[in-house]
């Protein structure tokens, strides 16, 4: 099997090569929009986590002992940020 040496130590088989006007345009749009499918769906997670976590501040004690929390449990959760699971 034949190489190409990069300007690193990096070796890339020639087989696995672009040829001249191939450009993966599908491989990489394919890349894209799954990128910004990811991207978008950490962004409505990181917003439902917020409203849900400004949703439990509202409940009453008598919710909040329903369910086992008490008022420090949910300072505690409300005041982590949005990105913090």
């Amino acid at each position: 099997m034949s190489t190409a040496r990069t300007g690193s130590c990096h070796v890339i088989p020639l087989s696995r090569r672009r040829r001249p006007g191939s450009f993966g345009v599908a491989r990489h749009g394919r890349s894209w929009a799954s990128a910004v499918r990811r991207a978008v769906a950490l962004l409505l997670t990181w917003r439902e986590r917020a409203q849900q976590r400004r949703d439990l501040q509202c409940l009453s004690d008598h919710m909040l002992r329903d369910i086992g929390l008490t008022r420090a449990d949910v300072f505690a959760e409300a005041s982590k940020p949005f990105w913090r699971p």
